[in-house]
């Protein structure tokens, strides 16, 4: 189905950069992106082919800066894999249209949701507030926030949608879990979220993105998101992906990521536990049944946000002390 694509990705960065290939796998991880291992004359190469439906052309000048950003912090230490640029950009493309990035190839372990240990999350934290730190050391002014707080207006729309089907389809896990939300929603005064600073993240920072050593962080992977958001994204969403284990959050995985964050930036547990609700309520419209094509981080992130949304009340008991 890729065979010529590919055979044109791999002509092209032959041409580009004088690169041999001499063996190649696909990786089968990812969203419509096809990516492929490179074993070359000059190392281990990664190469993504972006897909046409998930990153049209509207999304190119984006998508540019957003290499320009992991380019800034591979060269300012942060564990990543290092860009190829042609011509000054970072997407390439073949001579057909086919866009693609090429970096080198990162070692280390992924793990599965929640199964993090102290010394990886104190290095992921650490790595995180660091990143932070270089991609706002110059405060920017004047940009366009890429997503806004959800209204509660908008919220409810969705929720009495998503509802509607799960009453349905009788699910009844789905629909508790939706009530639940509903209340939450209801409840909520959107305000306390007013306090949240705009900057750079990565806005993708969970266990697929993070390649681990057995003590620490051995790369961030996949910056095609950085975007000017909320940096506090960054902070629960690598806090759920990795310590939130079946139903009980590790609170001394936690407190690891925490105190390495701290080492960079100020992170108290008011802020730690807004950054939490941010998540919860930009990932609320997700909460629905289950289908046979959902990928399996969706069907993850549902799972945190039920957490959440169960917890949602003992928030500051569950994270005081740390």
């Amino acid at each position: 189905m890729h065979t010529k694509a590919r055979d044109e990705i791999f002509e092209s960065i032959k041409a580009m950069f004088n690169i041999n290939i001499v063996a190649y796998a696909q990786i089968e991880l990812g969203y419509l992106n096809v990516k492929w291992k490179l074993e070359t004359d000059q190392g281990k190469l990664f190469v993504k082919k972006y897909s046409k439906t998930r990153y049209p052309e509207k999304l190119m000048k984006g998508l540019e800066i957003s290499l320009s950003h992991q380019a800034h912090l591979h060269a300012n230490g942060i564990p990543s894999p290092k860009l190829f640029s042609y011509a000054g950009n970072y997407v390439l493309s073949t001579p057909s249209g086919a866009r693609f990035v090429l970096m080198s190839f990162c070692a280390g372990n992924m793990i599965k949701p929640g199964s993090a240990n102290e010394h990886q999350m104190h290095s992921l934290g650490n790595i995180t507030g660091s990143m932070h730190e270089l991609l706002n050391a110059n405060p920017a002014s004047g940009l366009q926030m890429h997503w806004h707080i959800w209204t509660k207006e908008s919220l409810q729309a969705s929720w009495t949608s998503r509802w509607s089907e799960a009453h349905s389809l009788q699910s009844e896990a789905t629909m508790a879990a939706l009530d639940i939300q509903k209340k939450i929603i209801q409840e909520t005064d959107i305000s306390i979220f007013s306090q949240c600073e705009p900057g750079w993240c990565h806005w993708d920072l969970f266990v697929d993105n993070i390649l681990f050593a057995p003590e620490s962080v051995a790369a961030i992977l996949d910056f095609d998101r950085v975007h000017y958001v909320y940096p506090e994204f960054d902070i629960s969403r690598a806090i759920l992906s990795c310590a939130l284990d079946g139903n009980e959050l590790r609170i001394e995985l936690v407190s690891a990521f925490v105190a390495g964050y701290r080492a960079h930036r100020s992170l108290s547990v008011e802020k730690l536990i807004r950054s939490i609700q941010l998540t919860w309520w930009k990932e609320a419209g997700w909460l629905e049944v289950d289908k046979a094509q959902d990928y399996a981080p969706l069907r993850r992130f549902r799972q945190e946000n039920i957490w959440v949304g169960s917890n949602w009340g003992r928030l500051s008991e569950i994270f005081s002390g740390i």
